[in-house]
């Protein structure tokens, strides 16, 4: 039977397109007050153009989104005359605005009552490619454990995060329901771990197929094993793999 539950966090729990972008303004804000030689030299849009040339120099970057941040922000203090010491400080209190700000989300209906209700039943654990944090959320009390692609060095759907769960939960993978909204990072890469999958899709879209990550061409890609498009759905779809599990 199912014994982990896993998790995907933005855009599953939540709607996290609002909450960077705040967050990004927030922190524009504290730099304009705080390092005011940064903020004339960068806006947030060359910020974002900083990272990505950033990546291009140190591949590994790209799956550590808090480490890439920072160095971001310590090479752009740099930039703009801080000296080594100071750069680093600023850069490390510049990021902690940044991520203080990033975990002001709101939850989807229905997420923290399913969360309640799973929690009981099964261990459940977060898996996210970003920094979102459920300690600071408050969700903690849910997650038995939290896993992130900084913690990894390896973003979903590289099966290294799927795995490190399994170890960590001590459960087979076919004793585990992932659950996300992306479909080759959490549906491809889950199923690829031997998981069984429920995709969150909210907008009713067509499953994908085609997908092709950046290790490996996908092909017809997997169909979940259940669709929710409501969060209130998801026991009653977790039931139904259990179900299929006896057959």
């Amino acid at each position: 039977m199912i014994k982990l539950i896993t998790f995907d966090l933005d855009n599953t729990l939540w709607n996290a397109d609002p909450v960077l972008v705040k967050a990004e303004k927030v922190l524009y804000n504290w730099l304009q007050a705080n390092c005011p030689e940064l903020a004339a030299r960068y806006n947030m849009e060359t910020m974002r153009d900083y990272k990505t040339a950033i990546v291009a120099d140190n591949p590994a970057l790209l799956h550590r989104v808090s480490a890439l941040r920072l160095e971001a922000l310590r090479r752009a203090m740099l930039d703009a005359g801080y000296g080594k010491c100071e750069a680093e400080l600023q850069a490390k209190q510049a990021f902690d605005v940044f991520h203080a700000a990033r975990q002001h989300v709101t939850l989807f209906d229905y997420a923290d009552g399913l969360l309640e209700g799973l929690s009981r039943r099964y261990q459940l654990a977060a898996l996210t490619n970003g920094n979102a944090d459920v300690s600071i959320i408050g969700l903690d009390r849910y997650f038995n454990f939290a896993l992130s692609a900084d913690d990894i060095g390896k973003q979903k759907p590289h099966p290294e995060m799927f795995l490190a769960a399994l170890e960590r939960a001590e459960v087979n993978a076919s004793e585990v329901v992932h659950i996300g909204d992306h479909p080759e990072q959490d549906i491809v890469g889950a199923y690829t771990a031997g998981f069984h999958t429920i995709w969150v899709n909210f907008d009713e879209k067509p499953w994908l197929s085609g997908l092709v990550s950046d290790d490996t061409a996908i092909g017809e890609a997997p169909v979940p094993s259940a669709v929710a498009n409501c969060l209130s759905e998801i026991p009653k779809l977790i039931g139904q793999i259990e179900n299929s599990m006896i057959k």
